[in-house]
């Protein structure tokens, strides 16, 4: 019984693949991210060297499974109360400077909370997310003026732009090569925009599926032009987009501390499936 890790996402998925695609809109983040590495390259996020783990009990099945690419933190699955400890064990031995914890509640904060003791650090803050799916779509009405339309090459400056301010506004560390993160969604069409007189007002992005599930996000519309239906109209069109690939599954992750994002998501027709945190620590 332990923790395995590795710098080798195929590794990784090869183990933990199983027991991550037995629940794929739970586990979206543990397989979508591996996913890009490999298609994308192991750098995409930061610099450092990504690494992933899987718990494996002494019957010899695999029953939780984390990941980190640094600069972010480490993203755990939900975590049997006897991996907590080791995990922070042997975590701590690979770095032990650590700048979050992000997944289910119950486990973010366990690890997070051990950590801290552990290092005699703290957590910083909190941001309490919600898991949504898409049941029913139900497209704005009215909707506001303006059209949808995939990015394009010509966009690209304008997306990479507001990808930045969109991490900004989440309070994450900056993408170390978000050229790289736009071209990939421009090269898929998975990048939609709306917009208004020919200009762009939103943007929502689409993940490249994964186990029959699809991600929507980043959703961002500049402060200036907020409160006025276009997020809800870019979502409505990415959806439409994802729905078109024959998707069993389309989700997001929604603040909730943002009350206007999160109402705006259920009145498209997502519904609540699990609660998540981020646990940043110092």
């Amino acid at each position: 019984m332990g923790w395995t890790i590795t710098e080798d996402p195929a590794a990784y998925m090869r183990a933990a693949g199983e027991f991550l695609h037995s629940d794929p809109i739970r586990n979206t983040v543990l397989i979508t991210v591996p996913d890009r590495l490999l298609r994308q390259g192991l750098t995409i996020f930061g610099d450092a060297a990504p690494h992933f783990g899987w718990w494996t009990t002494t019957g010899g099945a695999v029953t939780a499974a984390f990941f980190r690419t640094p600069p972010f933190g480490i993203v755990v699955s939900p975590l049997p109360s006897e991996s907590v400890a080791p995990l922070v064990r042997d975590y701590s031995a690979l770095d032990p400077a650590l700048s979050a914890v992000s997944g289910p509640a119950d486990s973010a904060h366990a690890v997070a909370e051990l950590w801290a003791r552990t290092h005699g650090t703290a957590i910083t803050s909190t941001r309490a997310d919600r898991l949504y799916r898409l049941g029913d779509l139900v497209p704005p009405d009215p909707a506001p003026p303006g059209i949808g339309r995939l990015a394009t090459d010509r966009d690209r400056d304008l997306a990479i732009d507001w990808l930045l301010e969109f991490t900004r506004d989440i309070g994450d560390p900056p993408p170390a090569h978000p050229d790289r993160m736009i071209d990939e969604r421009l090269t898929r069409g998975g990048l939609t925009l709306w917009e208004v007189d020919g200009a762009p007002v939103s943007m929502a992005g689409t993940g490249a599926p994964v186990a029959g599930t699809i991600r929507i996000g980043p959703v961002f519309t500049p402060k200036p032009l907020r409160g006025k239906g276009f997020a809800a109209a870019a979502t409505t069109h990415a959806c439409r987009a994802a729905l078109a690939t024959r998707a069993t599954d389309i989700m997001l992750f929604a603040d909730l501390a943002n009350r206007t994002s999160t109402a705006l998501y259920q009145r498209l027709g997502f519904r609540p499936v699990g609660d998540y945190s981020i646990c940043h620590l110092a």
